[in-house]
């Protein structure tokens, strides 16, 4: 196995020595955290894997991502807490795919998405169950591709989401923490949306305190 695919393999998979103290953290997010974006080459770089290596076995990081998904996957919201049995945390990352929908509908929709969500998981794992939500982070208006029309108002409900997501956080006693601004527009130049590895390391970099603080 080429040195690259391996130590993917191990920081991916947690072949590494683990905390007895070890806290499960499930990951329900878009393409932004399956990484699905990233070369092969390139997946020892994702946020997530990152993230956990940094954690020196503190954190198991459960990957739900999915590319595509928006803030209304209610049901694979449900297929993943009957995939997982346990879970000391929850972290929620969408929004990207919600900001497509540039009509006055688009927030209020994904803030009842999230919310359901949240009541959902906690009425499983637990009424105290520690939840962040993840702001979504920026994109580069001048490499978005096919949606470059779009481009201003797209980034317009970026904004608006996570506003109203740090909003709801407050509401509902959960964590935020905001990526809007955090990948470079450099790391976001192959279709404006998707970081690569450096952009990657940034969003580690920001996510990293959240996570080893949620609990």
């Amino acid at each position: 196995m080429p040195r690259v695919l391996l130590v993917w393999f191990v920081l991916s998979f947690g072949v590494f020595a683990q905390s007895p103290e070890a806290r499960r953290v499930i990951l329900f997010g878009d393409s932004i955290t399956a990484g699905g974006a990233l070369p092969q080459e390139e997946r020892a770089k994702l946020w997530v894997t990152q993230v956990q290596a940094q954690s020196a076995g503190d954190l198991i990081l459960i990957n739900e991502g999915k590319g595509g998904r928006p803030t209304n996957s209610l049901p694979e919201f449900e297929q993943m807490l009957a995939r997982n049995e346990k879970a000391d945390a929850l972290v929620i990352a969408l929004g990207m795919n919600d900001s497509r929908d540039i009509t006055s509908q688009c927030v209020p929709k994904a803030v009842a998405n999230v919310r359901a969500m949240i009541e959902r998981a906690r009425a499983v794992y637990g009424a105290k169950l520690p939840v962040l939500i993840v702001g979504p982070s920026n994109i580069n208006k001048s490499a978005l591709g096919p949606t470059k029309p779009i481009a201003n108002e797209r980034e317009a409900k970026l904004r608006e989401l996570g506003a109203a997501f740090e909003k709801l956080a407050a509401e509902t006693q959960c964590e935020f923490v905001s990526l809007f601004g955090v990948v470079p527009d450099a790391s976001l130049h192959k279709d404006g949306v998707h970081p690569d590895g450096a952009g990657n390391t940034a969003i580690a970099k920001k996510m990293g305190p959240s996570l080893r603080a949620l609990r």
